[in-house]
C-alpha cells in the first residue's frame, strides 16, 4: 500500500495546497493533475484550522499531537461534482475526514497505520479504504474522474458512525454523545511519485459540503437566527454582503426590504416610480418602483423614498401586513398587546400590524416589551419571513 510518509504532507498541505479558483501550483511544485468543481454555488475562504492527529495503538486510538494550520477551505453545495484529470501517470487519489466529534472546534484526523481508516478513489468515482496489500488504483493519464458531492458526504456521515463511542474505531476522547458536525470537512489529496528521483509530491483540497445553499461565514449554527437565515437564503430572497458576509447586525434599509418584497413577489416589471431620490440607475430601482405600485411601502410628503433610511419593527411589520393582505394570506388578528408594558408605543398607524404580528407569531417578543421603534436588522427580516413561512403558509 502507499502510505509516502502521510502525516507530513498534512502539516505542509497550507503550503502546497494548489488554489482551485485560478489552477495555479505552489512554488513547490508543478500541477500533475486538474482538479475542478461543478456546483451550484461555491467559494473559497482562507481558514485557519486546528488539527487533533490520532494514531492507532495497542487497536485504539490515542491522541498523538495537535497541530494549527492556515489553508484554503473550498465551500460547496452538496450537488457539486469533482473532476480530477491526471497530467501525468501513477497519480491516485485519497480522501480523509476531518471530524469534530466533541463539538470544540478542533477537527479529529486519524492514521491507521497498518490498518488504514481512510479511503481511496476508485475508478468508477467511488470511495473506499484500500485493501490491504495492494495499491490505490492508479488513474490514467489524460482521462477524467468524477467524485461526487454525495459520495463524500455520505463517506463522511459513515466516517462519525465508526469514530463514535462504541465503534471499533471509538477515539479515546470521553466525549459522549457526538457532537453534531453541521457540515461535512474533506481532505482530498492527489498523490504522484516521481519514477526518476522517487519523491512524493501531493495536491490538497479541503471541501466544505453545505446542503441546498452556503452559509456566509458570519452564520453560525448557534445563533437565534441561523434557521431563518438558511431560508431566505434557499428561497433567493436575500443575498450576501459584497465580501461574502450576510451581515445579521446590520440595520435594514428601505431599499433592501423593497429588494426583498419583489424579489418575493415574482421580480415584475413596474411603472415609474414617483420618487425624486430613485434613478433608473439604481439597483434598488425596479423594487421600489414595484413596492409604490403595490402600495406597499408609500413615500414622504417630499416625494422622496429616502432609499437608506432604516426602518424600525413597527414599520416593517406594517410594510408586510399589506403584503399579507395583497397576496391574500391569514390576516388573523386576536392579541391584546395590552399584557406589553409599551404597547401605548406602538403607532396608530401600526396597531392592526402589530396586533396581527404577535397573533401569528411573526416577531420576537419578550414577556413584558414588543420594542415597536427599535431599529430592525438584517437578521430581524429573516426570522419574520421564517415564521411568516411557517405560521401563515407559502410566502409566493
Amino acid at each position: 500500500m502507499k502510505r509516502h510518509k502521510r502525516w507530513l504532507a498534512v502539516l505542509a498541505a497550507a503550503a502546497i495546497t494548489l488554489s482551485i479558483s485560478s489552477g495555479l501550483a505552489a512554488p513547490e511544485t508543478e500541477p500533475f493533475a486538474d482538479f475542478r468543481i461543478d456546483a451550484a454555488d461555491m467559494d473559497i475562504l482562507d481558514r485557519t484550522i486546528t488539527v487533533d492527529l490520532y494514531r492507532r495503538q495497542d487497536g485504539a486510538f490515542q491522541a498523538a499531537d495537535h497541530v494549527e494550520y492556515a489553508c484554503r477551505v473550498n465551500r460547496v453545495t452538496e450537488d457539486a461534482s469533482f473532476y480530477i484529470q491526471p497530467s501525468k501517470d501513477g497519480v491516485w487519489a485519497s480522501v480523509d475526514y476531518l471530524t469534530d466529534l466533541d463539538g470544540d472546534g478542533s477537527y479529529e484526523l486519524l492514521d491507521g497505520g497498518e490498518d488504514p481508516v481512510w479511503d481511496v478513489l476508485d475508478l468508477r468515482g467511488g470511495l473506499a479504504p484500500p485493501s490491504e496489500g495492494r495499491d490505490a488504483p492508479a488513474l490514467a493519464n489524460a482521462q477524467t474522474y468524477i467524485l461526487s458531492g454525495e459520495t463524500l458526504a455520505g463517506r463522511f456521515r459513515q466516517a462519525v458512525q465508526s469514530r463514535s463511542t462504541g465503534s471499533s474505531l471509538s477515539l479515546d476522547m470521553g466525549q459522549e454523545p457526538v457532537s453534531r458536525q453541521e457540515y461535512p470537512l474533506c481532505m482530498v489529496k492527489l498523490h504522484h511519485t516521481d519514477p526518476a528521483g522517487g519523491e512524493h509530491f501531493t495536491q490538497t483540497y479541503y471541501l466544505e459540503l453545505y446542503g441546498t445553499v452556503l452559509v456566509p461565514p458570519d452564520i453560525s449554527p448557534d445563533d437565534w437566527y441561523y434557521e431563518a437565515v438558511k431560508f431566505v437564503l434557499a428561497q433567493g430572497y436575500f443575498s450576501g454582503t459584497g465580501d461574502g458576509r450576510f451581515a445579521p447586525s446590520d440595520p435594514l434599509t428601505r431599499a433592501q426590504l423593497a429588494q426583498v418584497l419583489w424579489t418575493m413577489g415574482g421580480s415584475l416589471n413596474a411603472k415609474m416610480p414617483q420618487f425624486s431620490d430613485v434613478s433608473p440607475t439604481d439597483w434598488f430601482y425596479q423594487p421600489v418602483a414595484w413596492c409604490q405600485q403595490e402600495d406597499l411601502i408609500v413615500g414622504y410628503d417630499s416625494a422622496t423614498f429616502a432609499p437608506q433610511d432604516q426602518l424600525s419593527r413597527e414599520q416593517m411589520i406594517s410594510i408586510l401586513f399589506r403584503y399579507a393582505r395583497n397576496s391574500g394570506a391569514v390576516l388573523r388578528i386576536t392579541s391584546d398587546l395590552s399584557q406589553f408594558s409599551d404597547a401605548a408605543d406602538v403607532s396608530p398607524w401600526a396597531l392592526d400590524s402589530m396586533r396581527w404580528a404577535v397573533t401569528n407569531g411573526l416577531i420576537p417578543t419578550s414577556e413584558t416589551a414588543l420594542c415597536p421603534g427599535d431599529t430592525v436588522t438584517r437578521a430581524d427580516l429573516a426570522a419574520t419571513l421564517y415564521s411568516y413561512q411557517m405560521n401563515l403558509g407559502s410566502l409566493y
